[in-house]
């Protein structure tokens, strides 16, 4: 028996000025695919948690603009 496990990785400030941190999500939001057209959005580049920025209709892919998190590789090593 096997236990597989999805999950997604990124670094992100948690709030204006502060340290770059990891993030991993074990939930829904790993599956959401970038988009330059997203139908979700965090409220800034600080928050974790998406909301619908129009009505996602049945069986749509949700997408997010993974843009917002800007990330300066040399403040996280690399």
């Amino acid at each position: 028996m096997a236990c597989d496990s999805t999950e997604w990785t990124w670094t992100q400030q948690l709030k204006k000025g502060g340290p770059y941190t990891v993030r991993t999500a074990f939930n829904i939001s790993v599956l959401m695919n970038g988009s330059n057209k997203p139908n979700t959005m965090p409220k800034d580049s600080y928050s974790t948690k998406f909301f619908a920025t129009r009505d996602i209709k049945k069986d749509e892919e949700i997408l997010t603009d993974y843009k917002i998190y800007p990330t300066k590789y040399d403040k996280v090593g690399m």
